[in-house]
């Protein structure tokens, strides 16, 4: 019985240091493995750092997936067989290429490095919805591929079902033409970058600030303080004026005057508007003109045009305020008014 129970615990004693090693190897792996990779930090480009790191737990987990089928293939189970050997070798599979995949599910941050390294013009610091975008896309893929790998260990036919999705892929795109439009619309937008989260833009009767740009849609907050979504099939065929992208506003107006403004005054006026604008911080260099535009009604106009390079929408209409005071008081200054409709009436007197 003793003899028994010796050769037994022999037996059993591989099993028993694998699955201690299954327990404890993976967890002093990734200890050190981290200490590693924290001292070569400096020394590593991000791209691989990125690419090291994701892989640290997905490894750990494939030394402990490889200890378990060891344990399980020398226990000496009396149904070991050719066919149970035969299935822990598939789940073996499974398992490899499943940790495989999540470690390349974990290094989708290194798109948007590879953006960066493109000069591709995103912001990847502030606009984090573009790195998210590409970052789902590849994704995306890690997971149809890891899918595939694993039914093709199956034994699945993996070519007869590819064959079958492009028919029902076609069917599905023949019904959802719209969605896949503003798919590729919205990956267009990626990737020619006409504007970007927090910029001012103009799409067609629509202008605001951008909040989010998604796989199908486009959305701004507009000056009062209202969300439109728009559909990036639309945002591309509308003309797109990023207002972020320009280096001053324009700004046009009239001054009107009253018809007994003599032509001395009218100059002096045109003369004092145009250096005290050009005085200006906020004014752009050469771009002001102050000229008589015509004879309305009830007044002489003054055309006035002006580029201030303040850009956010704020700070151009606090701005504009503040100059139209200044201009106020420069026409009292000047001893004009500001014509208005009026009507004369003409009494016969009575006979």
């Amino acid at each position: 019985m003793q003899e028994f129970a010796f050769s037994l615990v022999l037996d059993l004693l591989p099993a028993v240091l694998l699955l201690v090693g299954a327990l404890v190897l993976p967890l002093l792996y990734t200890r050190i493995i981290r200490r590693i990779l924290n001292r070569l930090h400096g020394h590593l480009t991000e791209w691989l750092y990125i690419l090291f790191d994701s892989y640290v737990q997905p490894t750990a987990f494939i030394l402990r997936t490889v200890l378990l089928y060891l344990a399980l293939v020398v226990v000496p189970f009396s149904f070991n067989s050719p066919t149970y050997l035969a299935v822990l070798r598939v789940l073996l599979d499974l398992a490899l290429t499943f940790f495989i995949g999540l470690g390349a599910w974990r290094a989708a941050p290194m798109c948007r490095l590879l953006l960066r390294s493109a000069q591709n013009k995103l912001d990847l610091t502030t606009n984090n919805t573009m790195g998210r975008f590409f970052e789902n896309i590849f994704r995306a893929l890690v997971a149809i591929f890891t899918g595939i790998a694993m039914l093709d260990h199956l034994g699945v036919p993996v070519t007869g079902l590819l064959t079958g999705a492009g028919v029902a892929g076609l069917a599905v795109s023949l019904a959802a033409q719209s969605t896949l439009s503003n798919l590729i619309a919205g990956i267009t937008l990626v990737l020619e970058h006409p504007f970007g989260i927090g910029d001012y833009v103009i799409l067609g009767s629509s202008e605001g600030t951008v909040e989010d740009i998604s796989f199908r849609s486009t959305r701004i907050r507009t000056t009062d303080n209202v969300a439109v979504t728009i559909e990036n099939s639309k945002v591309c065929s509308e003309y797109i004026q990023n207002c972020n992208q320009r280096s001053s506003r324009l700004w046009q107006f009239t001054l009107g005057l009253t018809y007994d403004t003599t032509r001395a005054q009218l100059d002096t006026v045109c003369r004092d508007l145009t250096e005290f604008l050009n005085a200006q911080p906020t004014v752009q260099p050469g771009t002001v003109t102050a000229t008589v535009d015509k004879f309305n009604d009830y007044s002489i106009d003054i055309l006035v045009r002006v580029y201030l390079t303040t850009l956010p929408y704020g700070d151009f209409l606090r701005e504009r305020s503040r100059l139209n005071l200044e201009i106020m008081d420069l026409v009292a200054k000047n001893g004009c008014s500001f014509a208005f409709p009026t009507t004369t009436l003409d009494m016969p007197a009575k006979s």
